[in-house]
């Protein structure tokens, strides 16, 4: 494919989504709506073997047709970010991310008069960008898609009720799972949503679900032609909650979960972080949120390593943790904060870092957590050329 970035026009939306069907796409599935789920910020961060990505709105965030979501990357081994954010295509309604070690898809989000999503794929950490048509609207949550960027993984999508799966080369989507199905294969927990997708070490599909009751968290994966079960409950305590899986992440031995849950009868929520190994679940004590606080962004780093910014946004807090470790309080957050950004250890680090990245219109500022966790230190400015007013 060639290089340059895939300029579509809204007007264009059903014709492209025809030609697709034409060219090969094995389905064509109605648009989502693009509206997030409350409580689900896309405001995210990973890292994977390919380096740390981050995705965060820019310009008047006041005004949503001036604001216009980006795409930060920092090289392995780097503390320094780049903004790649693939070219062409209008971004007011969002961005998503998925990344693996040998590519990175951005998925844009339906919003005004485009009602599906187009995707750019990268081989050389977001230099140049490649244009891939998804047959629909993707969901509007941190972890609709995923890709493993080998022919057994593929890449993951979810489109309205239903997950779709492509082959390395994007030749053609087909559908994998429905919500319907993987509601009858956990009949107790009450499926309300597909939440997340990722691609386990193994090459196999995992897919997130939120559940009505019983604390559970759903996650399957296919087995012998079926759908399975392979996630836990919440401990006894949330037993009776609703939950919703708001991060899930496969890095090597370890798949991560990032929970919010909430009590029957109470309208605050509760924050758990899961994580997976040889097939064991663990999961850290919860993190409360009063009332008056919800999640604002979430990041998943190196070995699991889990943090979150929760508000309101005039006074947001940050928390980290690692795996079997407990949730720290982190230093006040530079003014406008946004997201954080995992980094792995960089050369002479003495281990993994963590980033806080603030807005101020076309101002991207970096600051970096000091090793002795104390404090941020500014570590880059960067000027991001927004068009304001074309997205009227």
């Amino acid at each position: 494919m060639s290089s340059r970035p895939c300029r579509l026009a809204a007007s264009s939306t059903v014709a492209a989504c025809l030609l697709g069907c034409l060219a090969g796409l094995s389905v064509c599935v109605p648009s989502a709506s693009g509206a997030a789920p409350a409580g689900v910020p896309l405001s995210s961060a990973i890292e994977a073997d390919n380096g740390s990505w981050a995705v965060l709105p820019m310009g008047d965030l006041s005004s949503p047709l001036n604001t216009f979501w980006q795409v930060l990357h920092a090289a392995p081994e780097s503390s320094r970010w780049s903004v790649v954010t693939p070219q062409g295509v209008a971004d007011n309604g969002g961005l998503v991310a998925g990344a693996s070690a040998v590519s990175t898809l951005i998925g844009t989000l339906p919003s005004q008069q485009l009602r599906f999503s187009p995707l750019s794929v990268s081989t050389d950490g977001g230099s140049s960008w490649n244009p891939v048509l998804l047959p629909g609207g993707l969901a509007a949550r941190p972890d609709a898609l995923a890709t493993a960027g080998t022919a057994t993984g593929g890449s993951l999508a979810i489109v309205g009720t239903t997950v779709l799966r492509a082959r390395p080369s994007f030749a053609s989507w087909s559908p994998l799972v429905s919500l319907r199905r993987l509601d009858r294969a956990t009949p107790r927990c009450g499926v309300t949503a597909l939440d997340a997708v990722t691609v386990a070490a193994t090459g196999a599909p995992l897919v997130a679900t939120g559940c009505g009751r019983g604390g559970i968290v759903a996650v399957f994966t296919p087995s012998a032609g079926s759908w399975i079960h392979v996630g836990t409950t919440l401990p006894r305590r949330l037993g009776a909650s609703s939950t919703s899986v708001v991060r899930l992440e496969s890095g090597g031995p370890v798949t991560t979960a990032l929970v919010a849950a909430r009590r029957s009868g109470q309208n605050a929520n509760v924050l758990v972080a899961l994580w997976q190994k040889a097939g064991a679940w663990t999961a850290s004590a919860p993190l409360a949120l009063p009332s008056n606080r919800s999640l604002l962004a979430s990041s998943v780093g190196p070995g699991g390593t889990v943090a979150v910014v929760v508000g309101p946004k005039s006074a947001p807090v940050a928390y980290d943790l690692v795996p079997g470790g407990a949730w720290t309080r982190l230093p006040p957050l530079p003014p406008a904060t946004s997201a954080l950004g995992p980094l792995e250890a960089a050369v002479g680090s003495g281990g993994p870092s963590l980033d806080a990245f603030t807005v101020a219109g076309t101002a991207l500022g970096v600051y970096a957590l000091t090793p002795s966790g104390t404090r941020w230190d500014k570590a880059q400015s960067i000027q991001v050329p927004l068009a304001y007013g074309s997205s009227g």
